[in-house]
């Protein structure tokens, strides 16, 4: 769940004005090599506040036991998976690829 292009160059621009607005709030060194260590799980939710900055929202859904994500504004069709873990992935992946097509 790696952000690649022009989407990984916003994101780090944008991930330390992140840091210095959440200083107090943050426990340890958060630079992006730090960030990088952190579990997939974590990533994700500051993936979500990064793309909600530029007016990207993901959502996940959950019907029985099979997950999906919308992308709105672009209104991505998914394929339903197994499990959270893989939805989270998937729907991080996809959209950096909308992004990057921006």
């Amino acid at each position: 769940m790696k952000l690649t292009g022009k989407c990984k160059e916003d994101f780090e621009k944008w991930y330390l004005k992140y840091i210095i607005l959440n200083s107090e709030k943050l426990i340890s060194n958060t630079d992006v090599n730090y960030f990088n260590l952190l579990t997939e799980s974590m990533q994700y939710g500051v993936y979500v506040d990064f793309f909600d900055s530029v007016g990207i929202r993901i959502s996940m859904n959950q019907f029985n036991k099979e997950y999906w994500f919308d992308i709105d504004p672009q209104a991505e069709d998914c394929e339903c998976l197994k499990t959270r873990t893989e939805a989270r992935t998937a729907a991080i992946e996809k959209t950096n690829e909308i992004y990057n097509k921006l």
